[in-house]
């Protein structure tokens, strides 16, 4: 596996965080919502970074983790990437998700550390 950066990055908020977060993200940070509804927010950057801002309750049923706080591995190959993690005896989270679209793919995987982290894959 070929990890070239960290690209996605989640955070569950209370409303009023989450909230403020997305004044700032839209004000001072300058950045424009790819998704923006209720609960959620998605910011996608030049670079295919991504951030994602979740209030509390509309988080994917596994989680983002105790303190709220999510980030995913950019990889080449999702699919040798997700076999790679499940060899090392890691949990994998659903199904490879492809936005065509966008040229995106992700999946998310349980660490040894017990954490909810994402393989991503841009093309």
């Amino acid at each position: 596996m070929q990890v070239n950066g960290i690209t996605w990055h989640a955070s569950v908020l209370d409303a009023e965080a989450f909230q403020s977060m997305r004044a700032l993200a839209v004000g001072p940070l300058g950045l424009t919502a790819a998704v923006d509804v209720p609960g959620f927010a998605m910011f996608a950057m030049p670079d295919g970074t991504m951030l994602e801002l979740y209030e509390q309750g509309n988080v994917p049923p596994y989680g983002f983790n105790e303190g709220g706080i999510a980030f995913g591995f950019r990889v080449d190959d999702i699919e040798a990437a997700s076999a790679e993690v499940e060899e090392n005896g890691l949990e994998l989270l659903g199904d490879i998700v492809r936005m065509h679209d966008i040229g995106y793919a992700y999946r998310h995987f349980r660490a040894p550390d017990g954490r909810v982290y994402g393989l991503n894959e841009q093309k």
